[in-house]
């Protein structure tokens, strides 16, 4: 009974999970992982401190390393603890922090002259704080209304013009970390002057050499390694040189680790020395920044679904990750989210469940609190060369391996926007790549041909089964009626291909002229008021080349809301045309069947025949087919004669196959019916068809339902009556079977042109 209590169930299983947790072969493969991500997670966090508060704000450099690892802290802990996926390590992120450097130098340009070097130093640090928040209830909002995959739909080249300069970026990050100046042409002579090409050159050399050999070798052993030995060899080169860390700091070889890190407070009265308009100047770069975090965030969670081969939780990651950017930017911190890399890296040691995550937190705080003097101990050329490193392993994806992976033109939007972005400014690069993506999907949009199918009725006709000799009528003059069945969305470009090719089909020659056009909406998604106006055009056109033009399918149930029911609306247009006096130009039908059997019909009486003449008799019919059998006679009585009234069922799907019908006066419809819509027509047939030849010689159950649309006059013959036909008169049976034979054939026949239409 004890047992049962619910929380004593929950503390067991919390006790389980514990000691499941410190068993040694889960305990030291999570605590090795640990410490070698979190030393990573550590040196990158500095790196990308050192990105920001640089050049102008390199004073300030360890107050915001400060933050940026108590940043990373906050957002490791609340992605650790509630993350869907265990073991996600998220820390701040070299892509948002790029674009904060960006930021922070427009800061320090824009500051009004009388400004103090502290009211700089907080209004960056009010600018990081808002974009953190801003970017946190962005998650928040995307995740709380399951628009996680919304923002994937933002072109890919963009995404790899944005990182290809986002690496651009980072490699003159890291100069300026190292030199404190900005790479440039005006800057370009100073850095190759003597003493000046030894801040960075060496670093630029490393970088390329690590680069190569984390991409040769995967072990997860090779980065830290790599690190710890450039480490190794700076110092050995300061003792060799015997140079103290005094003279290494004055000289601007290490970050500067005066006490103002340890002693640096901030309270509420900081923001009013915050310049706010200044901030509120960057909001395009920060609408940028939040935009490409959520992209990035969302690329990073689906990697580490294919790394763990399990679905991830988008909305959760979105909301979780809100949370955490909120907290972190009340502390001053960077946007920061899941890493892929450093997340794959855990796994590949062995890391498993969420204790890899609060080793890391555990170790950046522990460094933080109690061994901050380590943080400066790192060199600029070190920390310099990882954002080299960095910034080159985007270069190589996005630059030298996109060109086998892209087409040229998407390739050249990527070099434009690196270009842009070098030369000009993030934002504009951005905006450059998405309105060059548009104008090219506009270009390509338009040669995608709007017209699904394209033929005429003679290998196209209506469901509307008919008499031999009006088949025959409909077939020599298919050509007449000309079908359109268009697809995808209409716009400007494709609606003047559709006028152009309509004006083309009508006026080209043919043995009989064309005199219908049917357009058929089924497969359309919506259209623009520009496309509305070329269908204006067209009925200018019907008009003057004496065409009726037949819409059909008006349903906009496909249309999107944000389509505002754009189809309904242009049939909405079409009906005020058919009604008044150029009723004669268009038709309006619920589908495209409905449409060919008017055109039919109205081909048919000006040939002189009767479209509703649905009177054949039986004994005419197989006199067609075989005009010389002699035994017909015997064969028609096996079959037994029917009258059957208007909406009377002659099967219903699933009956079983024992009767074949033949119509000789009246008309019936084989339909599909569903319970939640009206039935969709099969087939429509008037005098001399037959009805249920497959089933019944297949002997499986009926697939549709047959109903009499007019009183019928039916012939049945069952299967019971066969058999004693073929018992009894074998002639009569022969017949029959050669009968059936040639309308099956027929059948077959008329259905291969129809797939040879379709095909075409």
């Amino acid at each position: 009974m004890i047992s049962t209590i619910p929380g004593l169930q929950n503390n067991k299983r919390i006790v389980s999970l514990i000691t499941h947790e410190l068993r040694p072969e889960r305990l030291i493969p999570n605590l090795v992982a640990g410490l070698i991500v979190g030393i990573l997670v550590l040196l990158f966090s500095i790196s990308l401190a050192s990105l920001v508060f640089a050049g102008g704000l390199s004073e300030f450099a360890p107050v915001g390393i400060v933050l940026t690892v108590l940043g990373a802290m906050i957002v490791g802990f609340v992605v650790t603890v509630f993350s869907s996926f265990p073991e996600t390590i998220a820390a701040p992120q070299e892509v948002p922090a790029v674009i904060l450097a960006l930021i922070a130098a427009s800061i320090v340009n824009a500051m009004p002259a009388g400004g103090t070097p502290e009211e700089t130093f907080l209004t960056v640090v009010g600018a990081i704080a808002l974009t953190a928040i801003l970017s946190g209830l962005v998650f928040l909002a995307l995740g709380h209304f399951k628009g996680g995959n919304l923002v994937r739909f933002l072109p890919y080249p963009v995404i790899g013009g944005f990182l290809a300069g986002t690496g651009w970026l980072l490699i003159t990050g890291g100069i300026t970390v190292m030199t404190d100046l900005a790479p440039g042409l005006s800057s370009l002579p100073t850095l190759f002057q003597a003493g000046m090409w030894l801040r960075w050159l060496p670093a630029m050399a490393f970088a390329i050499f690590l680069l190569v050999v984390v991409t040769r070798y995967s072990h997860f052993i090779v980065m830290p390694t790599m690190i710890l030995a450039g480490l190794g060899l700076f110092y050995m080169v300061v003792w060799l040189s015997g140079a103290s860390l005094a003279e290494l700091g004055a000289q601007g070889w290490l970050l500067d680790s005066t006490e103002q890190s340890h002693s640096y407070a901030f309270a509420l009265s900081d923001l009013t020395r915050v310049n706010w308009l200044v901030v509120f100047g960057q909001m395009g770069d920060i609408a940028v920044l939040i935009l490409i975090s959520v992209v990035a965030l969302l690329l990073n969670a689906s990697g580490l679904e294919l790394v763990a081969r399990k679905d991830i939780d988008l909305n959760r990651e979105l909301q979780v990750v809100g949370v955490g950017n909120l907290i972190c930017g009340l502390s001053g911190g960077l946007v920061g989210f899941h890493l892929l890399s450093e997340s794959t890296l855990s796994r590949k040691i062995g890391g498993r469940g969420r204790l890899v995550g609060f080793i890391v937190v555990a170790l950046c705080g522990g460094v933080l609190f109690w061994g901050q003097q380590l943080l400066f101990l790192f060199p600029k050329l070190l920390l310099g060369s990882l954002l080299i490193m960095l910034g080159l392993s985007f270069l190589v994806e996005w630059v030298y391996k996109a060109w086998s992976k892209f087409s040229r033109i998407d390739y050249g939007i990527i070099i434009v926007i690196l270009l842009v972005i070098a030369g000009i400014g993030f934002l504009q690069g951005v905006l450059v790549g998405i309105i060059l993506t548009v104008i090219f999907f506009v270009i390509n949009y338009s040669r995608i041909n709007v017209v699904k199918l394209s033929c005429t009725s003679a290998n196209y006709p209506s469901r509307v089964r008919r008499r031999r000799l009006h088949r025959k009528i409909l077939v020599e003059k298919g050509d007449e009626i000309r079908i359109l069945q268009l697809q995808g969305f209409i716009f400007f470009g494709t609606a003047n291909n559709l006028l152009a090719l309509m004006r083309k089909e009508v006026q080209k020659t043919n043995p009989h002229r064309v005199r219908f056009v049917v357009l058929d909406f089924e497969r359309v998604t919506g259209l623009d008021s520009t496309a509305r106006l070329s269908f204006t055009k067209m009925i200018h056109l019907a008009e003057e080349l004496q065409v009726v033009l037949l819409f059909t399918n008006p349903s906009h149930e496909r249309d999107a809301p944000d389509r505002s029911n754009s189809v309904a609306r242009l049939f909405s247009q079409l009906e005020r045309v058919e009604q008044d006096e150029r009723e004669n130009a268009v038709r309006i039908f619920p589908g495209l069947d409905y449409g060919l059997e008017w055109c039919e019909n109205q081909i048919l009486m000006a040939a002189g025949e009767n479209p509703v003449d649905d009177e054949e008799s039986l004994q005419a019919l197989f006199r067609q087919l075989f005009p010389d059998a002699a035994n017909l006679d015997d064969l028609l009585n096996y079959f037994d004669r029917l009258e059957v009234a208007s909406g009377n069922y002659l099967m219903k799907a699933g009956d079983p196959p024992g009767e074949l019908f033949f119509v000789e006066a009246g008309q019936v419809t084989a339909q599909l019916e569903f319970p939640d819509r009206p039935p969709f027509r099969l087939e429509t047939i008037g005098g001399g068809g037959v009805i249920g030849e497959i089933g019944f010689c297949l002997n499986q159950p009926r697939t549709a339902a047959v109903v009499a649309n007019k009183p019928s006059t039916i012939h049945r013959l069952s299967r019971k009556k066969l058999e004693q036909m073929e018992l009894n008169d074998p002639d009569a049976a022969r017949l029959f079977h050669q009968i059936i034979t040639h309308l099956l054939a027929e059948r077959l026949t008329f259905l291969t042109d129809t797939v040879n239409a379709l095909q075409r």
